[in-house]
This record gives structure tokens, C-alpha cells and sequence, in this order.
């Protein structure tokens, strides 16, 4: 027992990844459909490469999605809107022009003599208001469902819980009304025709108002009359026979039986077949997706923060895509599938994030609609935004990125319209909106890097970049305070990226681990040499084993600054290893020196470590090492440089300092090459001409 548990506890880190793995496949199965898979490909324009098909039982042929379309339309087009009359604001308006005629009456009679009474005037004006009042007439409020429809158009008219189809040519608009009411005035011929023109201007009254919720109701009720389906095939009737062209009106026949075929579970056991089913084919592609890692891509297998992305990122992206297939597969590609590999590429490799593409394609494609041009797609589009986006160091990258895999996109449904139709009648513009809109969502990429930066504490391109920036407060502080140590870093950072850059590695890694490897030395920035101006040494007041203590300190007062301005971990590495664990050799000879024969104690004069654990870290400490010393030459010349860096690489490998870093002794022999050149052109050699 205890010997098993030794075993676990020795492997937990691969039993830890082999369980993500196995969390990954349980969500996978858990949300994709629960459906039968149609075991028949077919496309429209391609002939029918299987046997004869014979329905297996009676299905109805459903019909297309523009046919549906067609027959909602002309329902809607015929459709007449329902229209209340308002009785409640005709006999208000009627009772507001009484009292409003009645008060422009005395006013006016104060004035001038009248030729008629005010009684038959108040006649003459609800005489004239009964017309808008008749079982035909009204005055209609304009509303958008009959703007621009001829006169003939017919609505149906609420009147006293009575409905009657009227044409709109039998209603009055507010300016007909108006106009009516002028010519039936003028016909009294009198000098009261000016005040009646007023007062039955603003007594005119909209009374056939718009009825939405009545409308809404008969909309639904007709549009649910439409049936779904065109005709029914009986068990038993040939469907479509072995080489024949598979036509618009066979592929719908098939499409239909395929969707049926989809649905129906048949028996209450067979939903076991299909969940068993489902759960081995996602656990391949998985098991695929282990091994691939496991043994091409050990850079992305090896920690597990990184699986973890991968993984994290791929679940969520077929979860969104099956519930999306499931409620609403006609947006099926408005999800900007490209993002994952993307993302992975940002921050890992592109080999391995293409590899990820690819199977998640393939496990998508036993659900998505239309699987072969789903596949086809998006694996064009997927290795076209991989192969665009480069290493993603500027913002312009992913925009490019976004344009390029709408091109593709856009290129491919044309390709497919050229096999399929034929021709270009059929182009739908909603599809092509929803490629561009799944285009443009790839530039959430950005704040998605952000967020993964945070949760899986990993470094982009763009955020080396952005620390890379001298004028970071950190930075800015060491140039103030250690004038000598920013130089010495900017020295070092650019030998070490261009080592990298050789040799192979991340050179703007190394590069930004560089500028900030000796941040430290701000707390004691005359203690270093190279800040040293005046010909004053603190040192001299020191004992040696204290000076060792400053020396060897900057290392842990760097990861302290780096910790406060929240540097990221793999920049802070630079700051640990850029001495590993090597001692402060200058202070130790001379305490030896100072106590001949005693024992001194070596751990005070050695750096805390740890040693470089990867190649951008083993190349600063060697940078980092050669440029300081190479300060120290006296009449520095190509052999003395060659010499230099000889024995300050050889001392570091006998000392172990690369043992833990993927670095070769090839690599080491080239970067000492690239070393000594870069110092040759810093210190000015020249080659001394030959006397006389």
C-alpha cells in the first residue's frame, strides 16, 4: 500500500495531467447533442456515391428556409391590420367644439353683425363632423404598417365591437379631412366662413387608430398555419439511387430524412448506443490530442498551467458551439472559431495550436450543420489567422489577422456557390454578414490575452513589448538612480537578444529580462562600480564579508521591487538567476587573501541562486557576466576579448550554472562567437596596421 501511494505521489504531476484530460472529455460528452449521426454525406450538385437509399420509414419533406420565407411573406403581405375606431375621442372632439365655437362666438359678435345664428352654425359644424362619423368614414392616424399602400389596401375596422374590411381609399387622412371640411363650408357662403374654418380645423379628430396587439395575434395565428413540410415519403420508396445527381429537390428530400433520422432515438435503448458512441469518439481525438502533445510539443505538455489553457480554452469553445447548434443552429457561424488557435499561438506555439484547431474541428464536425463545408471552413480559416497573425507584437497584427480570415471566409462560400449552384443568384447576405461578424470578434483576442495573462500567469509578445518600454517607472527609476547599471543592462540586453536571435530563443524575452536583471542595485547604487563617478568606493570602509552581503543582496532586493510593481514571474527569473549560484569572486580572494590559512565561510561570498532553468535565462547571465568584465580591460583588443569570454562562459559550465537550462554546448559555442563579435564592435578594436 504504501508502495502504490510512493508510486502516486512520484507521478502526481502526470496523473494530474492525464485527469485534465479526462475532465476535459467528461464536460465534452456530457453537453454535445444527444443525437444519432446520419452515416451519409451528400452535397448538392454531387452525385450520389452510395447505394440505392430506400426511407426507412414515413417521414414528411420539410421545406427550405427560403420557401418558408417566400410563403411568411406573402402572408404578411396579404395580411389585413386591425384599425379601432375611437367613438371616446370623436364625442369628446365634438364637445371641445361646442365650447370653443361658443367662446369665438361672443368674441366675435362684440365686432361684427352675424348673417347666421349661432344655432345653425353649431348645426352646420356637427352636421359636418357626423360625415367623419359614418359607418365607412373616419380620419386614420398614420402608422408605418399602411404607409406607402395604395388606396385599394384593405384594413379591417373595430366599429362599435363590429369588425368591416374598408379600403383605405373610404378613410380621411388629417389633411383630406381638412380639405373636406373647407369645401363643405365654403358652401354657406357667408362671412362666419373664416371663423368656422378655425374652430373646425382644431376640432378635427384622428379616430381609426392602429391596433398592434390585435395585428400581432392575427400575424402569429397565420404564420402558424403554415406547414413546415411539402409532402410525405413512405417506407420502402426509393429516395435516391446509386451515381444519381443529387439535385435541389433530392437534397431537401435527404435533408429532411437526415434530420428526422437525427431526432428520433428509436427505441428507449438506443440513447445508451449514442452516449456510448459520442463518449468513445471524443475520448480518441482527446487521447490523440495527449499523445500529439506528449511527445511533438513537449513545451506546452510539460507545465501544466499551460495544458490548462489549452484545454480551458477548447471546452469552452465547443460547449458555446453545441448549445448554439443545439437552440440556434442557423448563427452556427457568427462564433469566431479561429479565436482558440489565436490565442493558443499567442502565448504558446503555433505547431501545437494548430494541432488543437484541428481536433477541435473535427469533434465539432460530428454536429455542426453541413459538416464537410463547416470542416472545410474553418480549417482554411483557422491556419490562414495562424499563419497572418505572426508573433503578434503590434495591435495592427490581429486587425490584419481579422481581414485576412474574412477574406478567406468569403472566398470559400463563394467556392462553394461556384460547385453547388453554379452561379452567384443565390448569395445570401445575411450568411456573408455572419462571417464578418465572426471575423470581427477575433479582436477579442485582446482583452481575452489580457485575462489569460492574469488567471495562467503567461507573457505575450505585446506585454514583453510594453515592459520593453524604457520609460516604465521601474526603468525610469533606475536610470535616475543607477545611471551606470541602466547602461549596463540596455549593453546587455541587446548581446542577449542577439545571441537569441542565433542561436534560437525568445529574443524579446530576453531582452526585457535584461533591462530589468539589476533593478536591485537602486538601493545601494554607489556600491557598484559602474555608478561610481567620483573615485569614491564605499567598499573601502566595509569589511569584506559585509561587502559580499551588499553585492549578492541586489539579487533579492530586485525580486522585492519586481514583486511591488507586479512584474510578471518570468520576468522576475532574470532578476533570480542572472548570477545563479556562483560567488562574489573579487571579495572572497581578498578575504582569503586578509586570512591566510583560515577556513572562510564560502556561503557568504555565493549568490542565492537559482541557476538559469531555461535558454533566455542561461544567455543574460552569460551577456550579462562578459559585458561587465570586458569594462575592466585595459587596452582591450581582439585576443583579450576572445580570452575574457573564454574563461568566463568555461567557469560558469564547471561551476554547473547551465545544468538545469535546455541550452546545448553547441549553443554555448555559438554564443560565445556571437559574444566576442558584439564586444569587438562595443569597445572600438581596431585592427593595428603592420609598420614600415
Amino acid at each position: 500500500m504504501k508502495s502504490l501511494f510512493s508510486k502516486l505521489q512520484q507521478h502526481s504531476y502526470e496523473i494530474l495531467k492525464i485527469l485534465s484530460f479526462v475532465v476535459a472529455v467528461v464536460i465534452v460528452v456530457w453537453i454535445s447533442p444527444r443525437e444519432r449521426m446520419f452515416k451519409y454525406e451528400f452535397r448538392i450538385g454531387k452525385p450520389w456515391n452510395h447505394k440505392d437509399l430506400y426511407a426507412p420509414f414515413d417521414f414528411s419533406i420539410l421545406k427550405t428556409e427560403k420557401q418558408l420565407s417566400d410563403e411568411k411573406s406573402e402572408v404578411l403581405k396579404n395580411l389585413k391590420p386591425y384599425f379601432q375606431y375611437d367613438r371616446a375621442s370623436t364625442i369628446t372632439g365634438r364637445k371641445q367644439l361646442i365650447r370653443n365655437f361658443g367662446e369665438r362666438w361672443s368674441f366675435a359678435g362684440k365686432n361684427k353683425e352675424k348673417t347666421i345664428s349661432q344655432q345653425d352654425s353649431i348645426t352646420y359644424l356637427d352636421a359636418l363632423l357626423a360625415v367623419y362619423d359614418q359607418v365607412e368614414k373616419g380620419i386614420v392616424r398614420l402608422d408605418p404598417v399602411i404607409e406607402g399602400k395604395p388606396k385599394t389596401f384593405q384594413i379591417k375596422l373595430i366599429k362599435d365591437n363590429i369588425v368591416r374590411d374598408v379600403n383605405l381609399a373610404q378613410l380621411y387622412t388629417v389633411k383630406e379631412a381638412d380639405d373636406y371640411a373647407i369645401s363643405y363650408i365654403r358652401q354657406l357662403n357667408s362671412a362666419d366662413s373664416v371663423l368656422l374654418f378655425d374652430i373646425i380645423d382644431n376640432a378635427l379628430v384622428q379616430n381609426v387608430i392602429y391596433d398592434k396587439y390585435k395585428t400581432d395575434l392575427l400575424t402569429q395565428e397565420k404564420i402558424s398555419k403554415i406547414s413546415p413540410t411539402i409532402g410525405l415519403v413512405q417506407k420502402g420508396e426509393l429516395i435516391i439511387s446509386q451515381g444519381e445527381l443529387v439535385t435541389a429537390a433530392k437534397y431537401q428530400v435527404l435533408a429532411s430524412l437526415k434530420k428526422e433520422y437525427e431526432q428520433d432515438l428509436g427505441n428507449s435503448g438506443a440513447w445508451k448506443y449514442v452516449f456510448g458512441g459520442s463518449l468513445l469518439l471524443i475520448s480518441f481525438l482527446f487521447f490523440i490530442e495527449y499523445l500529439f502533445l506528449r511527445v511533438f510539443v513537449p513545451s506546452i505538455f510539460s507545465e501544466i498551467r499551460q495544458l490548462h489553457l489549452v484545454l480551458g480554452s477548447q471546452v469552452a469553445l465547443l460547449v458555446i458551439s453545441f448549445l448554439v447548434f443545439s437552440y440556434y443552429p442557423s448563427w452556427s457561424y457568427v462564433i469566431p472559431y479561429t479565436l482558440l488557435p489565436i490565442v493558443i499561438a499567442a502565448f504558446l506555439e503555433r505547431r501545437g495550436a494548430l494541432v488543437v484547431h484541428l481536433i477541435t474541428l473535427m469533434l465539432l464536425g460530428f454536429y455542426a450543420p453541413n459538416s464537410f463545408e463547416f470542416f472545410y471552413t474553418q480549417f482554411i480559416a483557422g491556419f490562414i489567422a495562424v499563419f497572418s497573425m505572426g508573433q503578434l507584437s503590434k495591435r495592427w497584427h490581429l486587425v490584419k489577422t481579422s481581414l485576412f480570415v474574412f477574406l478567406t471566409y468569403l472566398s470559400v462560400y463563394l467556392s462553394m456557390l461556384m460547385i453547388q449552384e453554379a452561379s452567384f443568384s443565390s448569395i445570401s447576405v445575411r450568411f456573408i454578414l455572419m462571417l464578418s461578424g465572426s471575423s470581427l470578434l477575433i479582436l477579442l483576442a485582446f482583452p481575452m490575452i489580457f485575462v489569460y495573462e492574469k488567471i495562467f500567469g503567461m507573457i505575450t509578445q505585446l506585454t514583453l513589448l510594453e515592459l520593453s518600454n524604457t520609460n516604465n517607472e521601474l526603468l525610469r527609476q533606475l536610470a535616475e538612480k543607477a545611471p551606470g547599471t541602466f547602461q549596463h543592462s540596455m549593453q546587455v540586453a541587446n548581446l542577449a537578444s542577439e545571441v537569441l536571435y542565433v542561436i534560437g530563443g525568445d529574443a524579446l524575452l530576453a531582452r526585457t529580462g535584461a533591462l530589468y536583471h539589476d533593478v536591485g542595485k537602486m538601493n545601494h547604487p554607489l556600491y557598484f562600480v559602474e555608478n561610481q563617478s567620483s573615485g569614491i568606493n564605499p567598499h573601502d570602509e566595509l569589511g569584506y564579508e559585509e561587502s559580499a552581503r551588499i553585492i549578492t543582496g541586489h539579487v533579492l532586493d530586485g525580486v522585492e521591487m519586481a514583486r511591488k510593481a507586479h512584474l510578471p514571474e518570468q520576468i522576475t527569473d532574470f532578476i533570480r538567476t542572472h548570477h545563479g549560484t556562483r560567488r562574489v569572486e573579487y571579495f572572497y580572494r581578498l578575504e582569503r587573501k586578509q586570512n591566510p590559512g583560515m577556513e572562510v565561510n564560502e556561503t557568504e561570498f555565493r549568490y542565492h541562486g537559482p541557476v538559469p532553468f531555461s535558454r533566455e535565462t542561461a544567455v543574460v547571465m552569460m551577456a550579462d557576466s562578459v559585458e561587465a568584465a570586458s569594462r575592466s580591460l585595459v587596452n582591450p583588443n581582439e585576443q583579450k576579448i576572445n580570452d575574457l569570454v573564454e574563461m568566463i562562459i568555461n567557469s560558469m559550465i564547471d561551476t554547473l550554472q547551465f545544468n538545469k537550462a535546455p541550452i546545448t554546448l553547441r549553443e554555448i559555442s555559438v554564443a560565445k562567437k556571437v559574444l566576442k563579435k558584439k564586444l569587438v564592435h562595443i569597445h572600438h578594436v581596431r585592427i593595428a596596421y603592420p609598420e614600415d
